[in-house]
């Protein structure tokens, strides 16, 4: 392997194409780009350009009035030449930082965002208990006797299913993206680090499953109504609707 890897670094430092590379040796792009970056292949290339940089022998004067480079406006040296036309400054800066990335290290930072959301969401959409009743104003009118309001009512039963639907659905995604990690693990080219940090969240995430389900039961028990409560709530409606009715 080590022989390989000598063998593709001198055709790159030579200054042969990626693909060209990669067909030579049946390698994948994102293992070249991965030994690029990992052994600095790209630092010894460019203090090589440096060392061989040349210029017209002394006292020629076939470039005189010839400036050099692409005429005004010409962008098809430009690796993101096409990009360039279109997207904003701050997205091609991302695009390029993206570029010296490992694709594994893309999806732990994926993983990590995730993971830091469902936390938030904790403090967000927290409960305080049944009588947890929040009143929003979701509409007002002004007349000219009177202001018109008309008031939106979350239960504290209606606010914890909702979290719990949302939870679930956000847990799904990070449990899916933690599997994709896990199969990018099976790679020769992955870090120890790599490794480690993944079974370290995993421990985070799990924790003592029978305790969290257990809270979550309890919770869910001490926030549902009883009919009486649901009565006592919606009784003064009912009874209006009766009176109208009569």
């Amino acid at each position: 392997m080590n022989e390989i890897k000598e063998k593709v670094k001198a055709d790159y430092l030579k200054g042969l194409k990626y693909k060209e590379i990669c067909e030579k040796y049946d390698l994948s792009i994102n293992t070249l780009k991965s030994w690029i970056k990992r052994y600095k292949w790209s630092d010894e290339k460019k203090k090589g350009a440096h060392k061989n940089k040349r210029g017209a022998p002394l006292n020629n004067k076939n470039a005189i009035g010839n400036k050099g480079g692409a005429p005004p406006k010409n962008k098809n040296a430009e690796k993101h030449g096409f990009f360039s036309k279109y997207l904003p400054d701050e997205t091609l800066e991302i695009i390029q930082e993206i570029e010296q990335k490992n694709p594994i290290d893309i999806l732990w930072e994926n993983i990590q965002i995730q993971y830091a959301a469902i936390i938030r969401a904790q403090k967000i959409m927290y409960v305080r208990d049944k009588e947890d009743i929040t009143k929003h104003l979701k509409k007002e009118k002004d007349g000219d006797i009177f202001t018109e309001r008309e008031w939106e009512f979350q239960y504290a039963w209606d606010k914890q299913a909702n979290f719990l639907r949302a939870q679930s659905r956000a847990m799904s995604e990070l449990r899916s993206m933690i599997k994709r990690y896990e199969e990018m693990l099976k790679s020769d080219l992955v870090t120890e680090e790599q490794k480690l940090r993944i079974q370290k969240l995993k421990a985070e995430i799990n924790g003592p499953d029978e305790d969290n389900q257990e809270s979550i039961n309890e919770f869910i028990k001490a926030t549902s109504p009883t009919e009486k409560e649901i009565k006592e709530l919606f009784g003064d409606e009912e009874d209006g609707e009766e009176e109208e009715e009569n």
